[in-house]
């Protein structure tokens, strides 16, 4: 049993973490919505546009929202405004496909896109003030057990909300299974936000006037010339980010490759949430004994086997042998959630943090723009080569994260 700490901000960020989890399962980037848009009727490429929108737009905005964001001595009102617009985005999608008889399908293509799109945008307004209010009201050693423990409750929604959304995959046929999906994550958001209506935030260092977008990226040059271990963050982010970012062309191959009961896609989400929840003790033990730094370096081994053993089941395997493959995953994932904010919260300080995490979000570029470029490697090549260059470049990352000096 978890024992919960006496600060009160630490009881909130878990109870955020525990119903955006349950909220997350429902559009979970790697199985829901490339199924979604496969079974929308689109392809490889489109997957594509839409892991770029889910994956890179929320890094690479956050600097449109930092500099102002930073100017702010309390930033509490913008976290709860990303939050509620991320609401509206999901419910936008469960109207969308509530009416989809009277569009055709590429507009619901095109809605999903947008939706999404306003969904990923609104989350990076969240995620600036969400970094700097954590940082600076949860420290030391609680920090720690924050961050391992947060991803245990966050395993545990998830787990249940894969249940509910294998049920719903099983009862009901496309799109009615996901409208009810999309009828659930708003409601769980809306009550996720409920706890940081009571978040205590102390005021921080704050410049006097807004730093707009242009003075943040001229300072870029100086901070990358100045400060090796957010250089080093970035190259490693960049490079072992590739191996995430093609999980939804796994899943992809493997609706195009197999005959796949639509109820399996909950299947393989609920293998990943498994791997993440086991994986939270080996973390934790890990973190003690070797810090952040060496949670990363495991990851980018792990993460880098990956798209390896896709080619491999493809090629010899049953479809049903993925649910390995998701359940590795979910052990990669777990430990990148912990190692990332844990490494890039250690890097900082309360003075840079917020514009830091606007260059950090920034120059995720490959991020971002990789999903364009699988989807169009893989319609003309196949997956085989395109999984091969991943592997590599995740693993290149090894170097990079070898170089941080977390202090």
């Amino acid at each position: 049993m978890i024992r919960i700490e006496k600060n009160n901000n630490y009881r909130f960020f878990l109870w955020h973490a525990f119903w955006l989890a349950l909220a997350k399962a429902f559009a979970d980037t790697n199985t829901v919505m490339p199924s979604l848009i496969l079974s929308s009727g689109g392809t490889q490429l489109h997957v594509g546009i839409l892991t770029s929108i889910m994956v890179g737009v929320p890094l690479i905005s956050q600097i449109l929202f930092a500099g102002y964001i930073s100017s702010k001595p309390k930033k509490k009102k913008f976290l709860l405004l990303g939050i509620y617009l991320r609401v509206a985005a999901l419910a936008g999608v469960g109207v969308t496909l509530f009416v989809h008889k009277s569009i055709s399908a590429n507009l619901i293509i095109v809605l999903v896109f947008l939706w999404m799109f306003a969904f990923s945008i609104s989350g990076a307004l969240a995620g600036v003030p969400y970094t700097d209010i954590l940082g600076k009201t949860i420290k030391g050693e609680l920090r720690k057990k924050f961050f391992v423990r947060r991803q245990l409750v966050s395993s545990i929604g998830l787990f249940l909300s894969a249940l509910i959304v294998r049920q719903l995959l099983r009862q009901f046929e496309y799109p009615k299974n996901y409208e009810l999906m999309f009828t659930f994550a708003p409601l769980f958001l809306f009550i996720a936000a409920v706890g940081f209506l009571f978040l205590k935030e102390t005021e921080s260092f704050a410049p006097q006037k807004k730093i707009s977008v242009w003075s943040q990226l001229k300072k870029v040059p100086y901070v990358l010339r100045t400060d090796s271990n957010m250089k080093n963050l970035l190259f490693a982010i960049n490079l072992y980010g590739l191996g995430f970012t093609s999980i939804p062309f796994i899943t992809a191959s493997i609706k195009s490759g197999f005959d796949v009961p639509p109820y399996w896609i909950g299947n393989f989400l609920a293998a990943q949430i498994i791997g993440m929840i086991i994986s939270n003790l080996l973390w934790a033990k890990v973190v003690k004994l070797y810090k952040f730094k060496g949670v990363m370096k495991a990851v980018v081994v792990i993460q880098s086997t990956i798209p390896l053993l896709a080619i491999l089941f493809l090629g010899f395997l049953d479809f049903r042998f993925f649910a390995i493959l998701f359940f590795v995953n979910g052990i990669s994932f777990s430990g990148y959630r912990i190692a990332s904010s844990g490494v890039f919260i250690e890097i900082t300080n309360d003075a840079n943090r917020a514009l830091y995490t606007g260059i950090y979000g920034s120059f995720n570029l490959a991020v971002a723009i990789i999903p364009l470029v699988l989807g169009s490697i893989i319609l003309f090549t196949g997956y085989t080569a395109a999984f091969i260059v991943v592997a590599l470049l995740t693993l290149l990352s090894y170097r990079f994260v070898n170089k941080l000096n977390c202090g």
